[in-house]
Protein backbone atom coordinates (compact mmCIF):
# COMPACT_ATOMS: atom_id res chain seq x y z
CA UNK A 1 0.00 0.00 0.00
CA UNK A 2 2.87 2.67 0.92
CA UNK A 3 5.66 2.52 -0.99
CA UNK A 4 9.27 3.86 0.08
CA UNK A 5 10.70 6.05 -2.41
CA UNK A 6 13.89 7.26 -1.33
CA UNK A 7 15.96 7.35 2.01
CA UNK A 8 15.26 11.09 2.76
CA UNK A 9 11.61 12.58 3.28
CA UNK A 10 11.11 15.81 1.69
CA UNK A 11 8.73 17.18 4.12
CA UNK A 12 7.87 20.32 2.10
CA UNK A 13 7.18 18.29 -0.97
CA UNK A 14 3.61 17.84 -2.04
CA UNK A 15 1.85 14.64 -0.34
CA UNK A 16 1.64 12.39 -3.44
CA UNK A 17 5.39 13.35 -4.02
CA UNK A 18 6.89 12.43 -0.33
CA UNK A 19 8.47 9.00 0.63
CA UNK A 20 5.86 6.72 2.33
CA UNK A 21 6.78 3.82 3.79
CA UNK A 22 5.64 0.05 3.10
CA UNK A 23 3.05 -1.51 4.39
CA UNK A 24 4.87 -3.63 6.30
CA UNK A 25 7.56 -0.57 7.82
CA UNK A 26 3.88 1.09 8.62
CA UNK A 27 2.66 -1.92 10.27
CA UNK A 28 5.58 -1.63 12.53
CA UNK A 29 5.98 1.80 13.42
CA UNK A 30 2.39 1.58 13.94
CA UNK A 31 3.46 -1.61 16.83
CA UNK A 32 6.01 0.22 18.28
CA UNK A 33 3.92 3.44 19.17
CA UNK A 34 1.22 1.53 20.43
CA UNK A 35 3.31 -0.46 22.04
CA UNK A 36 5.62 2.95 23.76
CA UNK A 37 2.32 4.79 24.36
CA UNK A 38 1.08 1.74 26.37
CA UNK A 39 4.35 1.73 28.43
CA UNK A 40 3.96 5.24 29.02
CA UNK A 41 0.75 4.93 30.54
CA UNK A 42 1.73 2.77 33.32
CA UNK A 43 4.13 5.70 34.22
CA UNK A 44 3.12 7.85 37.25
CA UNK A 45 2.30 11.29 36.74
CA UNK A 46 2.29 14.68 39.25
CA UNK A 47 -0.51 16.97 38.33
CA UNK A 48 -1.20 20.44 40.51
CA UNK A 49 -4.91 20.93 41.72
CA UNK A 50 -6.00 24.15 41.80
CA UNK A 51 -5.61 24.37 45.44
CA UNK A 52 -1.52 23.89 44.35
CA UNK A 53 -1.63 26.18 41.40
CA UNK A 54 -1.35 29.56 43.55
CA UNK A 55 1.49 27.95 45.23
CA UNK A 56 3.32 26.85 41.53
CA UNK A 57 6.94 28.81 41.25
CA UNK A 58 5.34 29.57 37.90
CA UNK A 59 2.87 32.12 39.56
CA UNK A 60 3.96 35.75 40.20
CA UNK A 61 5.90 35.62 43.15
CA UNK A 62 3.70 38.72 44.81
CA UNK A 63 0.83 36.41 44.82
CA UNK A 64 2.01 33.17 45.39
CA UNK A 65 -0.27 31.27 48.43
CA UNK A 66 2.64 28.69 49.62
CA UNK A 67 1.78 24.87 51.02
CA UNK A 68 2.54 24.00 54.29
CA UNK A 69 5.19 21.33 55.21
CA UNK A 70 2.06 19.14 56.13
CA UNK A 71 0.73 19.71 52.43
CA UNK A 72 3.73 18.24 51.22
CA UNK A 73 4.04 15.43 53.75
CA UNK A 74 0.94 14.10 51.99
CA UNK A 75 2.65 13.69 48.61
CA UNK A 76 5.64 11.90 50.58
CA UNK A 77 3.19 9.31 52.00
CA UNK A 78 0.44 8.98 48.99
CA UNK A 79 3.50 8.41 46.77
CA UNK A 80 4.86 5.52 49.47
CA UNK A 81 1.56 4.05 50.69
CA UNK A 82 0.42 4.41 46.76
CA UNK A 83 -2.95 5.25 47.87
CA UNK A 84 -4.14 8.41 48.69
CA UNK A 85 -4.76 8.86 52.76
CA UNK A 86 -7.34 11.00 52.72
CA UNK A 87 -8.66 13.89 49.57
CA UNK A 88 -5.51 15.34 48.63
CA UNK A 89 -6.04 18.92 48.84
CA UNK A 90 -3.43 20.26 45.98
CA UNK A 91 -2.18 17.77 43.43
CA UNK A 92 -3.12 14.55 41.80
CA UNK A 93 -0.73 11.76 41.35
CA UNK A 94 -1.92 9.06 38.51
CA UNK A 95 -0.88 5.48 38.38
CA UNK A 96 0.49 6.06 42.01
CA UNK A 97 -0.12 1.95 42.42
CA UNK A 98 3.33 1.52 39.80
CA UNK A 99 6.05 3.95 41.62
CA UNK A 100 8.83 1.66 41.46
CA UNK A 101 10.81 4.25 44.82
CA UNK A 102 10.50 7.09 46.28
CA UNK A 103 13.22 9.43 46.53
CA UNK A 104 13.12 12.09 49.11
CA UNK A 105 16.02 15.02 49.61
CA UNK A 106 15.69 17.35 52.50
CA UNK A 107 17.86 20.39 52.59
CA UNK A 108 18.05 22.34 55.91
CA UNK A 109 19.27 26.14 55.92
CA UNK A 110 18.80 27.17 52.12
CA UNK A 111 15.43 29.33 50.41
CA UNK A 112 13.39 29.55 47.98
CA UNK A 113 15.51 33.01 47.38
CA UNK A 114 18.60 31.10 47.74
CA UNK A 115 17.61 28.89 44.59
CA UNK A 116 16.01 31.78 42.63
CA UNK A 117 19.14 33.97 42.91
CA UNK A 118 21.25 31.24 42.12
CA UNK A 119 19.72 29.62 39.34
CA UNK A 120 23.56 29.48 37.13
CA UNK A 121 24.69 26.68 40.11
CA UNK A 122 21.81 24.87 40.10
CA UNK A 123 22.12 23.49 36.27
CA UNK A 124 21.55 20.09 36.67
CA UNK A 125 18.25 20.22 39.35
CA UNK A 126 16.52 22.52 36.76
CA UNK A 127 17.01 20.13 33.74
CA UNK A 128 15.74 17.55 36.11
CA UNK A 129 12.28 19.44 37.81
CA UNK A 130 9.71 20.94 36.11
CA UNK A 131 6.80 20.93 38.67
CA UNK A 132 7.53 23.36 42.04
CA UNK A 133 5.86 25.13 44.95
CA UNK A 134 6.53 27.17 46.78
CA UNK A 135 6.56 25.91 50.57
CA UNK A 136 5.73 27.88 54.12
CA UNK A 137 9.62 27.77 56.29
CA UNK A 138 8.49 25.63 59.73
CA UNK A 139 10.12 27.82 61.42
CA UNK A 140 7.12 30.42 61.51
CA UNK A 141 5.47 27.87 63.71
CA UNK A 142 7.92 27.65 65.87
CA UNK A 143 9.14 23.84 65.02
CA UNK A 144 12.27 22.77 62.88
CA UNK A 145 12.01 21.09 59.49
CA UNK A 146 12.47 17.35 60.82
CA UNK A 147 10.01 17.56 63.63
CA UNK A 148 7.79 19.15 61.22
CA UNK A 149 7.87 16.03 58.33
CA UNK A 150 8.49 13.34 61.82
CA UNK A 151 4.97 13.38 62.96
CA UNK A 152 1.84 11.98 60.77
CA UNK A 153 -2.18 12.13 62.07
CA UNK A 154 -3.34 8.65 62.10
CA UNK A 155 -6.27 7.69 59.72
CA UNK A 156 -8.82 5.86 60.30
CA UNK A 157 -7.73 3.15 58.07
CA UNK A 158 -5.02 3.04 60.29
CA UNK A 159 -6.72 2.48 63.33
CA UNK A 160 -8.18 -0.92 62.26
CA UNK A 161 -4.83 -2.15 61.79
CA UNK A 162 -3.19 -1.36 65.41
CA UNK A 163 -2.74 -3.60 67.78
CA UNK A 164 -0.36 -2.50 70.57
CA UNK A 165 2.31 -0.22 71.24
CA UNK A 166 2.60 3.46 70.82
CA UNK A 167 1.41 6.22 69.27
CA UNK A 168 3.88 9.74 69.63
CA UNK A 169 2.85 13.27 69.73
CA UNK A 170 5.23 15.89 68.82
CA UNK A 171 5.83 17.03 72.68
CA UNK A 172 5.76 13.65 75.16
CA UNK A 173 3.95 14.05 78.22
CA UNK A 174 7.00 14.15 80.72
CA UNK A 175 6.33 13.46 84.54
CA UNK A 176 7.10 17.41 84.80
CA UNK A 177 4.24 18.41 82.75
CA UNK A 178 2.07 15.99 84.03
CA UNK A 179 1.77 17.52 87.57
CA UNK A 180 -1.61 18.51 88.25
CA UNK A 181 -3.40 15.83 85.91
CA UNK A 182 -4.23 13.08 88.34
CA UNK A 183 -7.51 15.24 89.07
CA UNK A 184 -10.20 16.24 87.10
CA UNK A 185 -10.96 20.16 86.49
CA UNK A 186 -14.96 20.52 85.38
CA UNK A 187 -15.66 19.22 82.02
CA UNK A 188 -18.86 20.71 80.70
CA UNK A 189 -22.46 18.94 80.33
CA UNK A 190 -24.46 18.14 77.63
CA UNK A 191 -26.58 20.94 78.79
CA UNK A 192 -27.05 24.97 77.81
CA UNK A 193 -26.91 26.23 80.78
CA UNK A 194 -23.29 24.78 82.08
CA UNK A 195 -21.99 26.98 78.63
CA UNK A 196 -23.12 30.22 79.84
CA UNK A 197 -20.95 32.80 80.29
CA UNK A 198 -20.57 34.84 82.79
CA UNK A 199 -17.81 35.51 85.14
CA UNK A 200 -15.17 35.40 82.01
CA UNK A 201 -12.01 34.14 82.95
CA UNK A 202 -10.63 35.09 79.62
CA UNK A 203 -12.53 37.40 76.69
CA UNK A 204 -13.10 36.84 73.26
CA UNK A 205 -10.73 39.48 72.08
CA UNK A 206 -7.92 37.60 74.12
CA UNK A 207 -8.83 34.17 71.94
CA UNK A 208 -9.35 36.26 68.30
CA UNK A 209 -6.33 35.09 65.61
CA UNK A 210 -3.78 38.30 65.61
CA UNK A 211 -3.41 39.68 61.77
CA UNK A 212 0.26 37.95 61.60
CA UNK A 213 -1.67 34.52 62.59
CA UNK A 214 -3.95 34.87 59.50
CA UNK A 215 -1.38 35.55 57.52
CA UNK A 216 0.88 32.93 58.61
CA UNK A 217 -2.22 30.23 59.11
CA UNK A 218 -2.91 31.30 55.39
CA UNK A 219 -6.34 32.26 56.46
CA UNK A 220 -8.20 34.12 52.93
CA UNK A 221 -6.52 37.48 53.43
CA UNK A 222 -6.25 40.24 51.07
CA UNK A 223 -3.75 40.80 48.96
CA UNK A 224 -2.50 36.95 49.62
CA UNK A 225 -2.93 35.02 46.51
CA UNK A 226 -6.45 34.97 46.47
CA UNK A 227 -8.54 35.79 42.87
CA UNK A 228 -11.15 38.50 42.67
CA UNK A 229 -13.74 36.60 43.18
CA UNK A 230 -13.35 36.72 46.90
CA UNK A 231 -15.30 39.08 48.93
CA UNK A 232 -16.04 40.77 52.14
CA UNK A 233 -18.06 39.68 54.46
CA UNK A 234 -19.34 43.16 55.31
CA UNK A 235 -18.53 46.43 53.43
CA UNK A 236 -17.85 48.25 56.46
CA UNK A 237 -16.20 46.89 59.94
CA UNK A 238 -17.23 48.30 63.45
CA UNK A 239 -14.39 47.65 65.68
CA UNK A 240 -14.93 44.35 68.00
CA UNK A 241 -15.21 43.81 71.44
CA UNK A 242 -16.22 41.23 73.76
CA UNK A 243 -19.77 42.29 73.45
CA UNK A 244 -19.40 41.34 69.57
CA UNK A 245 -21.84 38.53 68.98
CA UNK A 246 -20.11 35.46 67.48
CA UNK A 247 -21.07 32.98 65.07
CA UNK A 248 -20.01 29.49 64.05
CA UNK A 249 -19.85 28.18 60.67
CA UNK A 250 -19.14 25.10 59.32
CA UNK A 251 -18.78 23.84 55.57
CA UNK A 252 -19.02 20.53 53.75
CA UNK A 253 -17.74 20.43 50.00
CA UNK A 254 -17.17 18.34 47.16
CA UNK A 255 -14.44 18.04 44.80
CA UNK A 256 -15.05 19.48 41.51
CA UNK A 257 -14.19 17.97 38.03
CA UNK A 258 -10.93 20.40 37.81
CA UNK A 259 -9.57 19.85 41.41
CA UNK A 260 -10.83 22.84 42.74
CA UNK A 261 -13.29 22.46 46.11
CA UNK A 262 -17.53 23.26 45.20
CA UNK A 263 -19.17 24.40 48.20
CA UNK A 264 -21.86 22.38 48.88
CA UNK A 265 -23.53 23.01 52.53
CA UNK A 266 -23.11 25.74 55.22
CA UNK A 267 -24.57 25.87 58.51
CA UNK A 268 -24.02 28.89 60.91
CA UNK A 269 -25.38 28.91 64.93
CA UNK A 270 -25.36 31.38 67.15
CA UNK A 271 -23.87 32.17 70.76
CA UNK A 272 -26.87 30.48 72.20
CA UNK A 273 -26.09 27.53 70.34
CA UNK A 274 -29.24 27.93 68.21
CA UNK A 275 -29.03 27.60 64.32
CA UNK A 276 -29.47 30.46 62.33
CA UNK A 277 -28.61 29.62 58.93
CA UNK A 278 -28.50 26.55 56.94
CA UNK A 279 -28.83 25.50 53.00
CA UNK A 280 -27.29 23.26 50.36
CA UNK A 281 -25.44 24.66 48.08
CA UNK A 282 -24.83 23.75 43.85
CA UNK A 283 -21.26 23.97 42.88
CA UNK A 284 -20.28 25.77 39.89
CA UNK A 285 -18.72 23.47 38.70
CA UNK A 286 -19.48 19.70 37.65
CA UNK A 287 -18.73 17.14 40.77
CA UNK A 288 -15.86 14.47 40.57
CA UNK A 289 -16.51 13.39 43.98
CA UNK A 290 -18.68 13.99 46.17
CA UNK A 291 -15.99 12.94 49.03
CA UNK A 292 -19.50 11.03 51.13
CA UNK A 293 -17.23 9.73 53.73
CA UNK A 294 -15.63 13.25 55.12
CA UNK A 295 -18.76 15.41 53.46
CA UNK A 296 -21.83 13.69 54.01
CA UNK A 297 -22.80 15.12 50.41
CA UNK A 298 -24.78 12.53 48.48
CA UNK A 299 -25.83 13.21 44.82
CA UNK A 300 -29.84 12.67 46.45
CA UNK A 301 -28.91 15.57 48.58
CA UNK A 302 -27.96 18.14 45.75
CA UNK A 303 -30.47 17.07 43.62
CA UNK A 304 -32.68 20.23 42.58
CA UNK A 305 -31.00 22.19 44.50
CA UNK A 306 -30.46 26.23 42.77
CA UNK A 307 -28.73 27.94 45.56
CA UNK A 308 -25.47 29.34 44.53
CA UNK A 309 -22.20 30.25 46.20
CA UNK A 310 -22.93 34.11 45.20
CA UNK A 311 -26.48 33.86 46.79
CA UNK A 312 -24.56 32.26 49.77
CA UNK A 313 -22.63 35.27 50.07
CA UNK A 314 -25.38 37.73 49.90
CA UNK A 315 -27.54 35.58 52.69
CA UNK A 316 -24.06 36.04 55.25
CA UNK A 317 -23.63 39.58 54.46
CA UNK A 318 -26.89 39.76 55.41
CA UNK A 319 -26.82 37.74 58.39
CA UNK A 320 -23.74 39.25 60.32
CA UNK A 321 -23.19 42.17 62.31
CA UNK A 322 -20.35 44.83 60.79
CA UNK A 323 -19.01 43.56 64.27
CA UNK A 324 -19.32 39.45 64.13
CA UNK A 325 -16.68 37.46 65.48
CA UNK A 326 -16.40 34.22 63.36
CA UNK A 327 -16.11 30.85 65.04
CA UNK A 328 -14.95 27.40 63.66
CA UNK A 329 -12.34 24.11 63.40
CA UNK A 330 -9.70 25.03 61.19
CA UNK A 331 -12.05 27.80 59.98
CA UNK A 332 -9.44 28.48 56.97
CA UNK A 333 -11.12 25.81 54.76
CA UNK A 334 -14.33 27.23 55.52
CA UNK A 335 -13.80 30.59 54.36
CA UNK A 336 -11.94 29.17 51.03
CA UNK A 337 -15.14 27.34 50.38
CA UNK A 338 -17.13 29.92 50.98
CA UNK A 339 -14.35 33.03 48.93
CA UNK A 340 -14.91 35.30 51.62
CA UNK A 341 -12.77 37.50 53.90
CA UNK A 342 -13.45 37.74 57.21
CA UNK A 343 -11.39 39.94 60.14
CA UNK A 344 -12.52 38.99 63.69
CA UNK A 345 -11.85 35.13 63.80
CA UNK A 346 -11.67 32.56 67.12
CA UNK A 347 -10.27 29.19 65.78
CA UNK A 348 -10.94 26.31 68.11
CA UNK A 349 -8.06 24.07 66.55
CA UNK A 350 -5.96 26.77 67.38
CA UNK A 351 -7.07 27.76 71.14
CA UNK A 352 -7.36 24.09 71.97
CA UNK A 353 -4.03 22.02 71.62
CA UNK A 354 -3.33 18.79 73.05
CA UNK A 355 -0.13 17.99 70.69
CA UNK A 356 2.24 20.76 72.41
CA UNK A 357 2.78 22.09 68.85
CA UNK A 358 0.95 24.94 67.25
CA UNK A 359 1.35 23.69 64.15
CA UNK A 360 0.07 20.45 64.66
CA UNK A 361 -3.91 20.43 65.42
CA UNK A 362 -6.53 18.21 67.07
CA UNK A 363 -9.69 17.10 65.59
CA UNK A 364 -13.19 18.24 66.11
CA UNK A 365 -14.26 15.12 67.03
CA UNK A 366 -11.61 14.13 69.44
CA UNK A 367 -12.07 17.67 71.20
CA UNK A 368 -15.56 17.96 71.34
CA UNK A 369 -15.75 14.37 73.11
CA UNK A 370 -12.24 14.97 75.40
CA UNK A 371 -13.88 18.58 76.76
CA UNK A 372 -17.40 18.26 75.54
CA UNK A 373 -18.61 14.30 76.42
CA UNK A 374 -19.95 14.78 72.52
CA UNK A 375 -19.86 12.47 69.99
CA UNK A 376 -19.76 13.67 66.99
CA UNK A 377 -18.70 12.51 63.04
CA UNK A 378 -20.06 8.97 63.36
CA UNK A 379 -17.51 6.69 61.01
CA UNK A 380 -18.43 6.32 57.22
CA UNK A 381 -21.50 8.43 57.58
CA UNK A 382 -20.16 12.08 56.88
CA UNK A 383 -19.88 15.30 58.59
CA UNK A 384 -23.09 17.23 59.49
CA UNK A 385 -22.25 21.06 59.64
CA UNK A 386 -24.93 21.92 61.92
CA UNK A 387 -23.70 19.64 64.80
CA UNK A 388 -20.31 20.50 63.97
CA UNK A 389 -20.69 24.46 64.19
CA UNK A 390 -22.49 23.87 67.46
CA UNK A 391 -19.67 21.63 69.25
CA UNK A 392 -17.26 24.30 68.17
CA UNK A 393 -19.14 26.81 69.60
CA UNK A 394 -19.13 24.41 72.46
CA UNK A 395 -15.62 24.51 72.77
CA UNK A 396 -15.09 28.22 72.79
CA UNK A 397 -17.25 29.03 74.95
CA UNK A 398 -15.81 26.25 77.61
CA UNK A 399 -12.86 28.53 76.66
CA UNK A 400 -13.99 31.31 77.80
CA UNK A 401 -15.68 30.27 81.32
CA UNK A 402 -12.15 27.92 82.30
CA UNK A 403 -9.40 30.31 80.73
CA UNK A 404 -6.85 30.78 78.16
CA UNK A 405 -4.33 28.60 79.67
CA UNK A 406 -7.64 25.88 79.49
CA UNK A 407 -6.68 22.90 77.18
CA UNK A 408 -3.55 24.41 75.38
CA UNK A 409 -0.64 22.22 76.71
CA UNK A 410 1.80 24.58 75.11
CA UNK A 411 1.23 27.26 77.56
CA UNK A 412 0.62 24.57 80.64
CA UNK A 413 3.98 23.37 79.06
CA UNK A 414 6.10 24.94 82.47
CA UNK A 415 2.87 25.39 84.86
CA UNK A 416 1.21 21.93 84.86
CA UNK A 417 -1.86 20.71 83.03
CA UNK A 418 -5.28 22.87 83.25
CA UNK A 419 -7.66 20.27 81.65
CA UNK A 420 -9.59 17.22 81.67
CA UNK A 421 -7.67 13.91 83.74
CA UNK A 422 -5.35 11.88 82.79
CA UNK A 423 -7.79 9.15 82.95
CA UNK A 424 -10.43 11.27 80.93
CA UNK A 425 -7.92 11.58 78.34
CA UNK A 426 -6.88 7.60 78.41
CA UNK A 427 -10.31 6.57 78.17
CA UNK A 428 -10.89 9.10 74.64
CA UNK A 429 -8.21 8.32 73.12
CA UNK A 430 -8.73 4.24 73.64
CA UNK A 431 -12.30 4.61 72.24
CA UNK A 432 -10.65 6.67 69.33
CA UNK A 433 -8.10 4.53 67.98
CA UNK A 434 -9.36 1.23 69.39
CA UNK A 435 -13.63 1.64 69.08
CA UNK A 436 -14.84 -0.56 71.60
CA UNK A 437 -13.41 -3.53 70.28
CA UNK A 438 -11.71 -4.55 73.45
CA UNK A 439 -7.86 -5.27 71.76
CA UNK A 440 -6.33 -3.08 74.61
CA UNK A 441 -7.43 -1.66 77.93
CA UNK A 442 -7.18 2.15 78.91
CA UNK A 443 -4.35 1.25 81.79
CA UNK A 444 -2.34 -0.20 79.22
CA UNK A 445 -2.18 3.43 76.79
CA UNK A 446 0.31 6.11 77.08
CA UNK A 447 -0.27 9.92 77.57
CA UNK A 448 1.86 10.00 74.29
CA UNK A 449 -1.38 8.55 72.02
CA UNK A 450 -2.77 12.21 70.78
CA UNK A 451 -3.65 10.81 67.79
CA UNK A 452 -0.30 11.52 66.25
CA UNK A 453 2.59 8.64 64.85
CA UNK A 454 5.94 8.92 64.13
CA UNK A 455 6.44 9.70 59.92
CA UNK A 456 8.48 6.33 59.72
CA UNK A 457 5.82 4.03 62.00
CA UNK A 458 3.25 4.94 59.15
CA UNK A 459 5.74 4.17 56.64
CA UNK A 460 6.61 0.60 58.30
CA UNK A 461 2.30 -0.14 58.79
CA UNK A 462 2.41 -0.33 54.66
CA UNK A 463 5.00 -2.76 54.68
CA UNK A 464 7.40 -0.35 52.82
CA UNK A 465 11.14 -0.94 52.67
CA UNK A 466 13.08 2.37 53.88
CA UNK A 467 16.83 3.31 54.57
CA UNK A 468 16.62 6.91 56.45
CA UNK A 469 20.18 8.83 55.92
CA UNK A 470 20.40 11.92 58.13
CA UNK A 471 22.19 13.99 60.10
CA UNK A 472 23.20 12.61 63.81
CA UNK A 473 21.33 15.57 65.33
CA UNK A 474 18.07 14.72 63.15
CA UNK A 475 18.54 10.87 64.12
CA UNK A 476 16.07 10.85 67.14
CA UNK A 477 13.59 13.15 65.99
CA UNK A 478 12.78 10.67 62.93
CA UNK A 479 13.48 7.10 64.47
CA UNK A 480 10.37 5.44 66.17
CA UNK A 481 10.25 4.61 69.65
CA UNK A 482 8.93 1.49 69.41
CA UNK A 483 10.14 -1.13 66.79
CA UNK A 484 7.35 -1.80 64.05
CA UNK A 485 7.81 -5.74 65.08
CA UNK A 486 6.64 -5.84 68.43
CA UNK A 487 3.66 -5.45 67.34
CA UNK A 488 2.21 -1.96 66.86
CA UNK A 489 0.96 -3.25 63.14
CA UNK A 490 0.92 -6.24 61.50
CA UNK A 491 4.15 -6.37 59.11
CA UNK A 492 6.07 -8.05 57.03
CA UNK A 493 9.03 -5.47 56.21
CA UNK A 494 12.25 -5.23 58.24
CA UNK A 495 12.22 -1.48 60.64
CA UNK A 496 13.79 0.96 58.84
CA UNK A 497 17.34 1.11 58.60
CA UNK A 498 18.69 4.05 59.45
CA UNK A 499 21.81 5.35 58.50
CA UNK A 500 23.56 8.59 60.11
CA UNK A 501 25.78 10.91 57.76
CA UNK A 502 27.04 13.80 58.56
CA UNK A 503 28.74 14.82 54.98
CA UNK A 504 26.82 15.57 52.40
CA UNK A 505 29.18 14.28 49.75
CA UNK A 506 29.26 11.10 51.32
CA UNK A 507 25.39 10.30 51.09
CA UNK A 508 25.50 9.06 47.02
CA UNK A 509 27.99 6.60 47.97
CA UNK A 510 26.10 5.51 50.81
CA UNK A 511 23.03 4.79 49.18
CA UNK A 512 25.16 3.05 46.00
CA UNK A 513 23.75 -0.89 47.74
CA UNK A 514 20.29 0.63 48.93
CA UNK A 515 18.34 1.03 45.38
CA UNK A 516 15.91 -1.54 45.97
CA UNK A 517 14.59 0.47 49.07
CA UNK A 518 10.61 1.53 48.29
CA UNK A 519 11.73 4.84 50.31
CA UNK A 520 15.04 6.66 50.41
CA UNK A 521 14.80 9.45 52.50
CA UNK A 522 17.87 11.81 53.04
CA UNK A 523 18.12 14.67 55.69
CA UNK A 524 20.61 16.98 55.20
CA UNK A 525 22.03 20.52 55.93
CA UNK A 526 24.14 23.44 54.18
CA UNK A 527 26.18 24.42 57.66
CA UNK A 528 25.88 27.67 57.98
CA UNK A 529 30.12 28.26 57.21
CA UNK A 530 29.77 26.80 54.02
CA UNK A 531 26.62 28.50 52.52
CA UNK A 532 28.64 29.90 49.50
CA UNK A 533 28.54 29.10 46.13
CA UNK A 534 30.34 26.10 45.47
CA UNK A 535 28.52 24.33 48.13
CA UNK A 536 25.49 24.97 45.90
CA UNK A 537 26.97 23.52 43.31
CA UNK A 538 27.74 20.29 45.35
CA UNK A 539 24.01 19.94 46.47
CA UNK A 540 23.28 20.39 42.97
CA UNK A 541 25.72 17.72 41.57
CA UNK A 542 23.82 15.67 44.71
CA UNK A 543 20.26 15.76 43.37
CA UNK A 544 21.44 15.04 40.24
CA UNK A 545 23.22 11.70 41.33
CA UNK A 546 20.11 10.63 43.59
CA UNK A 547 18.27 11.11 40.40
CA UNK A 548 20.23 9.49 37.87
CA UNK A 549 20.54 6.00 40.31
CA UNK A 550 16.62 6.28 41.12
CA UNK A 551 14.62 3.24 39.02
CA UNK A 552 12.67 4.18 36.56
CA UNK A 553 8.81 4.93 37.52
CA UNK A 554 10.83 6.63 40.66
CA UNK A 555 9.44 9.73 42.25
CA UNK A 556 12.05 12.32 43.59
CA UNK A 557 11.10 15.20 45.65
CA UNK A 558 13.62 17.62 47.31
CA UNK A 559 12.51 20.35 49.79
CA UNK A 560 14.53 23.05 50.79
CA UNK A 561 13.64 24.06 53.74
CA UNK A 562 14.18 27.42 54.45
CA UNK A 563 16.65 29.73 56.41
CA UNK A 564 16.69 30.59 60.11
CA UNK A 565 14.81 33.44 59.11
CA UNK A 566 11.29 32.20 59.50
CA UNK A 567 10.31 34.86 56.62
CA UNK A 568 12.54 33.09 54.56
CA UNK A 569 10.32 30.60 52.69
CA UNK A 570 11.02 26.96 51.11
CA UNK A 571 10.12 24.83 47.71
CA UNK A 572 9.13 21.46 47.37
CA UNK A 573 10.06 20.46 43.68
CA UNK A 574 8.83 17.10 42.16
CA UNK A 575 9.78 14.80 39.16
CA UNK A 576 9.25 11.36 37.85
CA UNK A 577 11.40 9.79 35.97
CA UNK A 578 10.55 8.54 32.89
CA UNK A 579 12.64 6.99 29.82
CA UNK A 580 13.95 9.14 26.64
CA UNK A 581 12.61 8.40 23.29
CA UNK A 582 15.79 6.73 22.72
CA UNK A 583 15.14 3.95 25.70
CA UNK A 584 11.83 2.78 24.84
Amino acid sequence: MYEKKGAEMDQGAPPEKRARLSEEEYGALKARLKARKKILQTYPRFKLLMAGIPASLASPKDSRAPLTIKDVQDLILCSVAGEARHLNRWFLLFQAQHISQTTVLVVDNISLTDMEENEEHFSKTLEIFEDGVEMVNPKSDGLSLSVALAYSPITNALKGRMRQGHVYSVMDFTDQNCQGMEKSTSIVENKKENLTVNNKVCTKTQLMLSALQLITGHYPFPGHGRPQEFRFTKDKYEPVTDNSPMFAIDCEWCLCIDGSTGLARVAIVNENLQPVYHAYVLPDRPIRDYSTKWSGITPQLLKGVQKTLRQIQEDIRKLLPPDAILVGHSLRGDLIALQLFHPYIIDSSVIFNMTGCRFMKSKLQFLSKLFCNRDIQPANKGHDPNEDALSTMELVLLKLKNGLDYGDRLRNSVGGWNGPSREKILGVISSAIFGGRGSRSDENLDLQDVLLMKFFTFIQSVDKSTILITHPAHDKIYRPKTPIHSGLFTCKTAPVKIVQQAEMQSIATTLESESNKNLVFVHTALAKEEENKGHLKKLDQLIADLYKRMPMRGVMIIIFGGKENSLENGLCMINVKKPTKDEI
